[in-house]
């Protein structure tokens, strides 16, 4: 860090002290960065086009350029800061805008004691300020690293269950099994069975009845093929083991459905 930080002010805000009988802040064009620690519930805070349910414990970062406003009530702990040194500057804009510190308590401290600092005049007040806010700075970054993580993680998991999905989809009419589906993916059959139940809400094996049944409502109403062929032709070992697979998901047999969609047909 080559250029120093300037602390243009910190400490308590209260909207209600400032905008009396309003329900709401004015759009503004923020001009430096605005970071804040929320310390109890309130209305909505507006960055760009993005709403956000102000809730106790939450940070704002917003960022030069950026238009904002508020629906009151809203309390919190401020830092306003002009940041010129662009390793500083590139650091503090990969904070999200708004979102849930994993410590609150920790930045509620760190907060504090720059305020402290700040206020209370000293020899070397400006380094002290600089290495307080520094201290804050750390904690966002470190949080911003978890959550690039974790969303990594959750686009990775996406693109997983899509492959997943995709090689069902591809393959429903054969006999795969749930070993067959884990090795496309790379993954164990257990691990794979609970992240596709996570992110889908129906086991594997769900899913795939689920492609044959489909397929066999196709069959039974565009085609007069023998339902043994349907059965063979949408990966069911058997007529009968089709059947039954139809008909505790449908509460009727294939039999019966075909009628009801010939009904549909002649008495439309």
């Amino acid at each position: 860090m080559r250029i120093m930080p300037q602390i243009v002010n910190t400490g308590l805000y209260d909207a209600s002290l400032v905008h009396k009988n309003v329900p709401s802040t004015r759009p503004r064009k923020v001009s430096m960065y605005e970071i804040e620690l929320v310390f109890e519930d309130g209305g909505c805070s507006y960055i760009g086009k993005q709403t956000y349910p102000i809730k106790k414990g939450c940070i704002i970062c917003a960022k030069p350029g950026q238009i904002r406003h508020t629906d009151l009530p809203y309390r919190c702990y401020y830092i306003h800061v002009i940041v010129e040194d662009s390793e500083l500057a590139a650091m503090l804009n990969t904070v999200a805008d708004f979102y849930t510190p994993s410590d609150s308590s920790k930045l509620k401290k760190a907060f504090c004691d720059l305020i402290s600092t700040y206020v209370l005049p000293d020899w070397n007040q400006g380094i002290s300020t600089t290495a307080k806010f520094l201290d804050i700075v750390s904690i966002l970054v470190k949080d911003a690293q978890i959550n690039a993580k974790d969303t990594t993680h959750r686009h990775e998991n996406a693109r997983v269950i899509q492959r997943a999905l995709d090689y069902i989809d591809s393959n429903y009419t054969r006999d795969i099994t749930l070993s067959d589906i884990a090795d496309q993916v790379h993954l164990s059959k257990i691990y794979f069975h609970n992240l596709f139940v996570a992110a889908t809400g129906q086991t594997p094996h769900g899913y795939l009845l689920s492609k044959r049944i489909s397929a066999v409502k196709f069959l039974l109403t565009t085609t007069n093929k023998p339902f043994s062929q349907i059965a063979l032709d949408c990966g069911f070992s058997s007529q009968s083991y089709m059947t039954y697979v139809f008909k505790r998901e449908t509460s009727c047999t294939p039999m019966q459905y075909k009628k009801q969609m010939s009904l549909l047909w002649e008495n439309p």
